[in-house]
């Protein structure tokens, strides 16, 4: 593994498979390394805590980084390169190029999080310049972090070829983050009730096919004074809107608080019309 502050010339003249992460490193991101290895090309795994996603200055300082060990993990895991620029290669000192997401970055998580997803694009295409892939893979857990930098790569005719991948899950049924690393393992209980809202509502939905009905019937089934529930919402996957008569896949999304720390999780199902 060659560990890189900035992309080469010749790295550039290889075809490239790349999996931008913000390091502190886990299981899923290891699925998406196995995932690029099924391709025959040259993988180049990204750290970057990008500044310009967090609206909290605290949460930014509090993320968990770990670089020794996400070097360990990542030699073991025989990529060919590690590439950890700075905020200065990224950005430059007079960046003015920001990607705005539109009115669905400035829904559910974004409306949590004012500006988070237009800070997402602008990172995903600053990358996309400096490191040219042929294709790129990111997790579904951020669900609608995935469903914008489709629409932006698909809208500016991007010549790169985007994979998912999918969420993975611990023993209990938690989403695997980053984050989980700061809670306490009475909080990594309590978080698991996240999982636990997406399966009651989807059961409760396809009973009754109540929207409102059903995330009321969630929140009442599964409260935990550990869990503060941010949002809850059943969406059209193909629009990330409101469902309609004609939606045929279906996502809910969950964002919520334990000791603090924000998690996020999501479940996508078919609906038969």
């Amino acid at each position: 593994m060659k560990h890189i502050k900035q992309i080469t010339n010749e790295m550039l003249q290889e075809k490239l498979f790349f999996i931008p992460t913000m390091g502190s490193l886990h299981r899923g991101h290891l699925s998406l390394i196995e995932n690029a290895k099924q391709f025959e090309l040259k993988i180049v795994v990204s750290i970057f805590v990008n500044p310009k996603q967090f609206n909290d200055s605290n949460d930014f300082k509090k993320y968990p980084r770990d670089i020794e060990k996400d070097f360990d993990i990542l030699n073991n895991s025989k990529i060919d390169y590690l590439f950890t620029p700075d905020k200065e290669y990224v950005y430059g000192q007079n960046f003015k190029n920001i990607i705005h997401s539109g009115s669905i970055g400035k829904k559910y998580e974004g409306k949590s999080r004012p500006g988070h997803f237009d800070g997402v694009l602008t990172v995903v295409n600053r990358l996309f310049e400096l490191v040219q892939p042929r294709k790129a893979i990111f997790g579904k857990k951020d669900a609608q972090q995935l469903f914008l930098i489709k629409q932006y790569v698909g809208k500016n005719n991007l010549d790169i070829e985007l994979l998912e991948g999918d969420i993975i899950r611990d023993s209990k049924g938690l989403a695997l983050s980053s984050r989980n690393q700061l809670l306490s393992d009475q909080g990594l209980v309590a978080a698991t009730g996240l999982k636990r809202h997406l399966d009651t509502l989807k059961e409760e939905y396809l009973q009754t096919r109540d929207v409102n009905q059903s995330i009321n019937y969630a929140l009442e089934q599964n409260k935990d004074r550990n869990l503060t529930v941010d949002y809850l919402h059943i969406l059209d996957k193909n629009t990330f809107s409101k469902l309609t008569e004609e939606t045929t896949n279906a996502i809910i999304i969950i964002a919520g608080y334990v000791e603090g720390i924000r998690l996020i999780d999501n479940i996508d199902f078919r609906v038969e019309i």
